[in-house]
């Protein structure tokens, strides 16, 4: 869904954490994870500090790693088991 931290993935990070996404109407949702690291950023965002532009210049040099959220039955559905890699 988000490939990279931009306008539109910043403007449904601070939904969801303002309570009014509507993350409900996906199955799957992908993209770079918003996490403890990045919350101070994105709550300075939230208290209008920060435009959308400032937040994602400040919050790229984090490297954002991406996250898979599964949120229904059907996108469970989707993963099946390869293999197990032993470290």
């Amino acid at each position: 869904m988000f490939d990279k931290p931009d306008e539109e993935w910043l403007r449904f990070v601070a939904a969801n954490r303002k309570g009014s996404s509507e993350s409900e109407e996906y199955d799957l949702i992908l993209g770079p994870v918003a996490n403890d690291q990045t919350m101070p950023v994105i709550d300075l965002y939230l208290d209008g500090m920060y435009d959308e532009a400032e937040t994602i210049r400040r919050l790229l040099p984090q490297k954002l790693k991406d996250q898979y959220t599964f949120k229904t039955d059907k996108a469970i559905a989707l993963l099946s088991f390869r293999t197990v890699v032993r470290v």
